[in-house]
Order: C-alpha cells, then sequence, then structure tokens
C-alpha cells in the first residue's frame, strides 16, 4: 500500500533515480507527517501540502517540512519560497 511505501524512503530514492537528480536537490510534496518525515531524514528537501485528514499532525507537518502550502492552487508560492532556499 501507498502508506507503507512512504514509511520508507526507497519510494523516493526510485524517483530521485528516474529524475537523475540528488536526494539534497530533489523537492518531495507530502500531506502527512510520517512521509514528511521519512523524506525529510532521507535527505530530500519537502514541501508539506495541507490534507483536512491530518489536522492531528499539522504542528509537527508545518514545523518539519521546508516549505507549508495549504494547497496547490497557487504554485507560484512554491517556485518563489523554493527559490530563497
Amino acid at each position: 500500500s501507498a502508506f507503507l511505501l512512504n514509511r520508507s524512503s526507497d519510494l523516493y530514492f526510485a524517483a530521485a533515480l528516474q529524475l537523475d537528480t540528488d536526494p539534497g536537490q530533489t523537492w518531495v510534496f507530502e500531506d502527512a507527517w510520517h512521509a514528511i518525515r521519512t523524506a525529510k531524514s532521507a535527505g530530500f528537501k519537502t514541501v508539506a501540502v495541507y490534507d483536512k485528514a491530518n489536522d492531528k499532525n499539522l504542528g509537527q507537518i508545518w514545523n518539519h517540512a521546508d516549505i507549508y502550502l495549504p494547497d496547490l492552487l497557487n504554485f507560484n508560492e512554491f517556485w518563489s519560497r523554493a527559490s530563497e532556499m
């Protein structure tokens, strides 16, 4: 299941391999605390995207992700913030 996959960094490393990018230069977009934590600890840059289902972990998500987005409607917000990092 996807839940089990994103508890392992293998999924993110496989994506970086397909993209031919280094983890430190690869942005992972996730909405769950365990996924943000897994990607971040594997050396990936992380973007947390709000999902009401994860409200109970919102503080952890917000504080741990490199960037937090309330939604993906204005992707320019991501580009603007990522270019400052």
